[in-house]
């Protein structure tokens, strides 16, 4: 149901935008089967998460440092990525020129600098286990409260058992 981008590659961006673009339209091709797509990415010191869905055409962008409205530079590589998906799988949208809607929802946000990592963490992990097997928008599937440190805790243990139970090496 759902497929994933590497982080370190999607955060490329700024070294090698046409590598980046190439990369994430080469995966969404590989996971076209798949509902949603999604990859963590590192922009100005901070995790966001990117969550493709493709059936619908567009992108949310979890973003858990939202204090102020911030230009960020990934979403146009994004978009081009689309465009580039689109040619490549030959698709075309009924009513818009295969351009990719970027949403960035809202979600919530950390109380510190250096939480981020631990917010993406969990949004990977309850998109995992909730949002893809519903049709809850995906606000729902991350609402709630700001993250306590026992909930950190858990998110680190929650996604360290199921990488470990579910991820193969090699």
């Amino acid at each position: 149901m759902v497929g994933y981008l590497c982080p370190e590659r999607l955060s490329s961006y700024e070294h090698d935008a046409r590598a980046m673009q190439k990369y994430v339209a080469d995966a969404l091709k590989i996971h076209e089967n798949k509902r949603y797509v999604m990859g963590a990415f590192f922009e100005n010191n901070h995790w966001m998460l990117v969550v493709f869905c493709l059936e619908d055409y567009y992108a949310c962008i979890l973003d858990s440092l939202q204090v102020e409205k911030k230009e960020m530079k990934i979403i146009e590589e994004l978009k081009l990525s689309w465009i580039l998906h689109c040619v490549q799988c030959g698709k075309r949208h009924p009513t818009r020129k295969n351009e990719l809607e970027c949403k960035i929802i809202k979600c919530p946000q950390q109380p510190r600098s250096y939480e981020c990592g631990y917010y993406v963490m969990k949004w990977m992990y309850d998109i995992i286990v909730n949002y893809s097997k519903r049709k809850d928008s995906l606000e729902k599937c991350v609402s709630g409260s700001n993250m306590t440190p026992q909930d950190m805790d858990q998110a680190r243990e929650l996604c360290s058992k199921f990488c470990k139970d579910n991820l193969q090496c090699g």
